[in-house]
């Protein structure tokens, strides 16, 4: 009887988790990170970075990223002002971590 109730609660554990997971799959998107002050060589360097870790980046100031189980866009407006929004995303990574990430990825370019 008690083997039963420790597979019972495990059970509802996992179903609990897995409707979770599922729940944060549909909305897999972050606010968009702008940032300022991305100069012409600050741009490049984060282009050539993304794709030598494996994200595909396509020419000119905007368009979609992907690669590594992450998509997203950019936007750059040719002088100083870049916006780059995650449109998915594994799920186990919040929109703070991925941030975050991003905020030191761009730091690394922007001081050139």
């Amino acid at each position: 009887m008690r083997m039963k109730l420790i597979v019972s609660i495990l059970l509802i554990c996992l179903v609990f988790f897995l409707g979770s997971a599922q729940a944060q799959i549909g909305d897999n998107s972050c606010k968009p990170m702008k940032f300022l002050n991305a100069t012409p060589d600050a741009f490049e360097c984060m282009k050539k970075k993304l794709q030598d870790y494996g994200i595909e980046v396509p020419p000119g100031n905007s368009g979609e990223l992907s690669g590594k189980g992450i998509t997203g866009s950019f936007e750059w407006d040719g002088k100083s002002y870049l916006t780059i929004t995650i449109t998915k995303k594994p799920f186990l990574v919040s929109c703070d971590t991925a941030d975050r990430e991003l905020i030191k990825f761009v730091d690394e370019c922007k001081g050139l």
